[in-house]
């Protein structure tokens, strides 16, 4: 029962600080005559997969059933996976290498997307094990 809410907790912190992150902190480019940025696009789906995070932790918290949490583990994996992958391969961020976005924003999506599925992955391992050694 402790681990589940480790993970509801993880995923309510990672969720809150992927919007912050990308709606307060990292820098976002601004342009001149109007339009949208690639990074400023990148940073807004990181944002609603930060959304998607806290609502993956709420329906951890109400659930106590261990498939349902390798389930939700696996979203996590997943979410984690598509936060790195949105400012690096999927949208990117601007082509310029001087960028504010191209030399911080990127490169900590990118990181904290990795975490976040490397957590969600020892999450998996655990339940799995435990599920194993409880069957045997």
């Amino acid at each position: 029962m402790k681990q589940y809410k480790v993970f509801v907790v993880a995923n309510l912190i990672f969720g809150v600080l992927l919007i912050v992150l990308t709606k307060l902190i990292l820098p976002v480019c601004h342009p001149i005559g109007g339009g949208t940025m690639s990074c400023e696009i990148s940073t807004t789906v990181d944002a609603f997969l930060g959304l998607a995070l806290l609502a993956n932790a709420v329906v951890a918290a109400g659930l106590l059933k261990k498939k349902a949490h390798v389930i939700l583990s696996a979203v996590t994996l997943v979410v984690g996976v598509f936060v790195s992958l949105v400012p690096t391969v999927i949208v990117g961020t601007c082509q310029h290498a001087q960028m504010a976005c191209h030399v911080i924003t990127g490169p900590v999506l990118a990181v904290f997307g990795v975490l976040i599925a490397l957590f969600a992955a020892l999450n998996l391992i655990y339940l799995k094990l435990r599920r194993r050694n409880e069957q045997d």
